[in-house]
């Protein structure tokens, strides 16, 4: 009957019908560890999704334990305005001298995978979970410096990459996945001199540099 009781909850507040029952407790202790960890996952769905709904679904400066301050996922990190030194650092602990796992320099927007149990610290800039960022491709169908998620952020298709104004040096990498996810290989690396034409397809991770990049179809 408790499992019955905690399952119900469960379902009442994944439907949206708990309020009324907010201020009442409930012993979660019959259900074993996996209906547990499946139940958390559900709900962090449905919260990351209310925080998007409700344009609050956000984070900001700070040092977050992934699994706990935050859900586990891909998160898409934008630079600050006026940011100098924006960046994502990613330890296995909370300590400056834990292992280092990511460190990620920020110029414009880029995406990171985070793992359950790891410490992540963002400095200058904001971050959402993947989907629920604001776009940087404009009316005109044009993305700048940064790395996207084709089929996410960007349409797949053809694309036209530029050489961005003054930049010393331009290039762009494509990926097979988010960079750092584990699941990513390079496809395709080069240095701009110009403009090219790129056919990207759903799941192409792509980083400009110095470049800048249109939509054409």
């Amino acid at each position: 009957m408790r499992r019955l009781l905690a399952w119900l909850l469960a379902l009442l507040i994944l439907t949206g019908g708990c309020g009324a029952l907010a201020e009442a407790e409930y012993d979660f202790s019959s259900l074993s560890v996996s209906e547990l960890y499946a139940l958390r996952e559900k709900l962090d769905e449905i919260i990351k999704a209310k925080e998007a709904e409700e344009g609050t679904g956000f984070y900001e400066d700070g040092t977050y334990l992934v699994g706990s301050d935050l859900p586990v996922g891909d998160y898409a990190v934008q630079e600050r305005e006026n940011a100098m030194f924006a960046s994502v650092i990613v330890r296995a602990g909370k300590s400056a001298d834990a292992p280092l796992i990511l460190h990620k320099l920020i110029s414009g927007q880029a995406d990171v995978h985070l793992v359950r149990n790891t410490w992540v610290t963002f400095s200058e800039v904001r971050a959402w979970p993947l989907g629920a960022e604001p776009s940087l491709m404009n009316d005109s169908g044009a993305v700048t410096e940064g790395a996207y998620l084709v089929g996410r952020q960007l349409p797949e298709g053809t694309y036209r990459v530029a050489v961005a104004d003054r930049a010393p040096l331009s290039s762009y990498s494509v990926y097979s996945g988010i960079v750092g996810s584990g699941n990513e290989e390079l496809i395709k690396f080069e240095v701009l001199h110009g403009e090219t034409e790129l056919e990207l397809a759903a799941g192409d991770y792509i980083e400009l540099s110095g470049a800048t990049m249109t939509y054409i179809q």
